[in-house]
């Protein structure tokens, strides 16, 4: 495994501060030694510690304060990334109306988080891929709610990258509900299935019942999509405004 830097150092005398930081280290499976301020590392070395430590011993000392460890290393991790591209960049994908989202840089975890939907996590990743320009990108997709996955699945082949559908029993132990970005974290770090070819996506009664319902809340009554529109929504080959729209809901007049 590739890890962007090496050697990294936690190098401070608060307790509080070091506790924090190699727990950060380890959640991001970054490897990470700790040492006393009062020991010498090399100079090229990225080490860790308070503003005072950073201030009085110098070389690549990053300062960071124990309440901003999680914000303080994000920023670290992505500011190296401009430095050295990856050499492969993993997207984990936990999929649902509001996707869980995590990416790792040569297997090192730089985020997670909730996303809004589908298409929010597409973007996301172009985003991603855009701004770091791995090497190789690898989209790791779990293999729940169908529908969203099987929208995902066909998305993200179409962008031209590699995509694996990961088995989310093997991922799931342990989590709380609702806890999309860990999830997406443990389906991205997980070898999964790969596939090649696009996806028919099937679409349930129950799923376009439930898009006929939320058509008639976004249009406050005014009307309900036909189940012939919804089926469009659910296999994203249009968004739920564009078929209000098409179905004759002005949202400006309303």
């Amino acid at each position: 495994m590739n890890h962007p830097v090496k050697p990294l150092y936690v190098r401070t005398d608060d307790f509080r501060l070091a506790h924090r930081l190699l727990n950060e280290f380890s959640a991001r499976n970054l490897p990470v030694k700790q040492v006393s301020p009062a020991q010498s590392i090399d100079s090229e070395a990225y080490w860790f510690g308070t503003l005072e430590e950073v201030t009085a011993l110098g070389g690549r000392g990053v300062a960071v304060e124990a309440d901003s460890v999680e914000s303080t290393v994000s920023t670290w991790l992505l500011s190296r990334q401009l430095e050295a591209p990856p050499k492969r960049l993993v997207v984990g994908v936990d999929p649902g109306p509001r996707p869980g989202f995590a990416f790792l840089s040569d297997g090192v975890l730089m985020g997670k988080r909730e996303m809004d939907a589908i298409d929010a996590a597409v973007d996301a990743t172009v985003s991603l891929v855009n701004h770091v320009k791995p090497g190789s990108v690898l989209v790791r997709i779990g293999h729940g709610s169908p529908v969203h996955r099987d929208r995902l699945v066909n998305r993200m082949l179409a962008l031209g990258y590699h995509v694996e559908i990961v088995n989310e029993h093997r991922t799931s132990a342990g989590q709380p509900r609702h806890a999309h970005g860990s999830a997406a974290v443990k389906i991205a770090m997980v070898a999964g299935r790969a596939v090649h070819e696009q996806r028919e996506v099937q679409v349930t009664d129950g799923e376009l019942r439930n898009l006929q319902r939320i058509s008639r809340q976004r249009s406050k009554g005014q009307l309900t999509l036909s189940l012939e529109a919804a089926g469009c929504v659910a296999r994203g080959e249009v968004t739920m405004d564009e078929a209000l729209l098409e179905a004759g809901y002005d949202a400006s007049s309303s």
